[in-house]
C-alpha cells in the first residue's frame, strides 16, 4: 500500500500528493515530545496543528483516508510514524523532501527499518528548483545578496521590463527605509479573523499540554488555512503595501506590524506559495519601491538564505568571536527581566512574547544587536530565535542568525557586524525620550564597548573604518582623562 506522509510545514492547497492517484492513504503527526525539546512559542504549536488538522479535513471531505497521530498520543515523530507504518502495512512512503537538513534522511531511515520504499518529491516551499539554486551557489564561492537577486530577476522574469529592471533600477533603497514621521501616516490594523472549532479545540488543548511554554493560545491570531492566507495576503496588499517600503525599517512602540505583511507564517508552511505571493504584489498599482522591496525580500533574501543553508552546512557551528554567554531564562519566560535592559529589547521582547513574532528591523536592529553586544553564544541566539517565533525554521534561521545578525561565521554571509548603539535605534524608532538620553543609554555603552572588546578581528572590516576611529578617539580621551576601560 503506498501512502503519502503530509509533514506539518507543507500544507499546501494543491500538495502534489494529493493528485497522485496511487496514494491510498494519507498521514499526519503531530508529535508533542517535538515541541518539548524546546520551550516553543504556543502560537507556533497552535499553527502547525491547526493547519495540519485544517488539512486533513479537506482530504477526508474529498473522500480520501487520513490517519492522524496526535498531540494526545504523546509520541515522537519517529514512533509515531512507525506506528502509521507498520499498522496500515505501507509498502511505499511518498514525502515532499523537507528543507530542513536531517528531515529526509531520518523519513528514509525509517523506511529502510521497515523494508518501506520511498518516494521523495521536489521541495515545494520555494520559487528556485534546488538543483539550480545549489548550481549558483556552486559558481559563486562569495556568495554576495545583491548578485543572487539580480540572477533570481532575470532568470524569472519577475519585475523585469525586457532585459532590464523595472525602472532601470534594480533596487529602491534610497527611496525606503525612511522613520515614520510623527503625524500624517495612518497605519492599518491587521485582519481580525474568527476561529473555527478545529482552531478552537487546538487552542485548549496546547494551553493543557504546554502551559509552561511562551504566549497565550487563546490569543492566536493567524490564518490557518490556505483560502484566509490568501485574503490576509490580499489586505495586505491593498491596505498597506503601498507604504511598505518607505517605512519597512521603521519602529514605534506602540505598533508591533506596521506596514509589514507578516506572511512569512503561512508562506513557511505551504499555506501561500512565492507564486501567490509575487502574483498579488505585482497585479498592484502600489509604488514601485514598495513592490520592489518587498519582492526583495520573497524572491531574493528568503531564497538566497535557504541557498546559504544547503551550501553551507558549516553555518550551523561557527562561532568567530568566541562568544559563550547562556541565553537566561527570562528570554523564554518572559518574566523577571532584568530593570536594566534597554527599552527598545524590553518592549520587543514583550511583544514577541506576546505574538510570536517581530517584524525584520526589530529582530536584527534590537534583539539581534544586543545578543551580539552582550557577547551570548550565537547557537543559544539561534534556539532561542528558532523556540519564540512563529515562522522560524533551521534553513531560515541559520544563516540569518548565526551569519547575518550575530557575525558568527566572521563575515560571511553579511560583509559586517549589524550592531549600532541608541542613535540609529532613535532615529529609526524614538525608543527614548531625546537623542540625547538615546546616546547615554546602556545600548550606546555597550556597543563602544563590544567595539573595543573586538578590535583586533574587526580592524580589517573596511565597513567598520569610521566607526572603530570613532572609537579609538573616544578611548583616547578617556584614557587621558585617566578612566579605565569601564569607566
Amino acid at each position: 500500500m503506498k501512502a503519502a506522509l503530509i509533514l506539518a510545514t507543507q500544507q499546501f492547497a494543491e500538495h502534489p500528493s494529493f493528485a497522485d492517484e496511487e496514494v491510498e492513504e494519507f498521514f499526519f503527526i503531530e508529535s508533542a515530545p517535538r515541541w518539548r525539546k524546546l520551550p516553543y512559542h504556543r502560537h507556533k504549536i497552535v499553527l502547525l496543528t491547526s493547519a495540519m488538522r485544517h488539512t486533513a479535513a479537506r482530504l477526508e471531505a474529498d473522500g480520501k483516508t487520513v490517519r492522524r497521530i496526535e498531540l494526545g498520543d504523546d509520541l515522537t515523530f519517529r514512533a509515531g510514524l512507525e506506528r502509521l507504518l507498520k499498522k496500515h502495512r505501507v509498502t511505499e512512503l511518498q514525502w515532499m523532501s523537507d528543507p530542513n537538513r536531517p528531515v529526509d534522511e531520518r523519513i528514509a531511515a525509517i523506511c529502510a527499518a521497515h523494508d518501506v520504499d520511498t518516494d521523495v518529491l521536489s521541495d515545494g516551499l520555494f520559487l528556485t528548483p534546488e538543483e539550480e539554486v545549489d548550481g549558483w551557489f556552486a559558481e559563486h564561492p562569495t556568495p554576495l545578496m545583491e548578485d543572487f537577486y539580480h540572477w533570481q530577476r532575470r532568470r524569472t522574469g519577475i519585475l523585469m521590463d525586457g532585459g532590464k529592471p523595472a525602472g532601470r533600477r534594480w533596487n529602491f533603497d534610497a527611496d525606503n527605509r525612511k522613520p515614520l514621521p510623527k503625524k500624517g501616516v495612518e497605519i492599518q490594523a491587521l485582519p481580525q479573523l474568527e476561529h473555527d472549532d478545529i482552531t478552537r479545540g487546538v487552542i485548549a488543548e496546547v494551553d493543557e499540554l504546554f502551559p509552561d511554554h511562551p504566549g497565550k493560545a487563546e490569543e492566536f491570531w493567524l490564518p490557518v488555512t490556505p483560502e484566509d492566507s490568501r485574503d490576509w495576503l490580499d489586505v495586505f496588499v491593498a491596505e498597506r503595501l503601498h507604504d511598505f517600503g518607505r517605512y519597512e525599517d521603521a519602529m514605534k512602540a506602540d505598533e508591533p506590524f506596521l506596514f509589514h505583511a507578516i506572511i512569512s507564517p503561512m508562506l513557511n508552511i505551504g499555506l501561500l506559495t512565492v507564486e501567490e505571493v509575487v502574483a498579488a504584489a505585482t497585479r498592484t498599482d502600489a509604488p514601485l519601491a514598495s513592490v520592489e522591496g518587498f519582492i526583495r525580500q520573497v524572491i531574493g533574501w528568503r531564497e538566497y538564505m535557504r541557498g546559504m543553508y544547503r551550501a553551507h552546512p558549516k553555518l550551523e557551528h561557527v562561532n568567530a568571536l568566541h562568544l559563550e554567554k547562556r541565553v537566561e531564562k527570562y528570554w523564554y519566560s518572559g518574566q523577571r527581566m532584568p530593570s536594566d535592559l534597554p527599552i527598545p529589547v524590553r518592549t520587543v521582547l514583550e511583544r514577541v512574547h506576546r505574538w510570536g513574532y517581530a517584524h525584520h528591523i526589530e529582530r536584527l536592529m534590537v534583539l539581534g544587536n544586543w545578543f551580539l553586544l552582550q557577547g551570548y553564544a550565537p547557537r543559544q541566539v539561534n534556539a532561542w530565535f528558532l523556540a519564540l517565533f512563529v515562522d522560524a525554521y533551521d534553513w531560515v534561521m541559520v544563516p540569518n542568525v548565526m551569519g547575518m545578525s550575530q557575525f558568527a561565521d566572521g563575515g560571511f554571509v553579511a560583509t559586517k557586524p549589524y550592531v549600532s548603539g541608541g542613535a540609529y535605534l532613535q532615529k529609526m524608532g524614538s525608543w527614548w525620550p531625546s537623542a540625547q538620553d538615546a546616546k547615554d543609554s546602556v545600548f550606546t555603552d555597550a556597543y563602544w564597548a563590544f567595539l573595543e572588546r573586538h578590535e583586533d578581528v574587526l580592524a580589517g572590516n573596511h565597513r567598520l573604518g569610521l566607526a572603530l576611529a570613532q572609537m579609538r578617539k573616544r578611548r583616547d580621551a578617556r584614557d587621558a582623562d585617566g578612566g579605565g576601560p569601564n569607566s
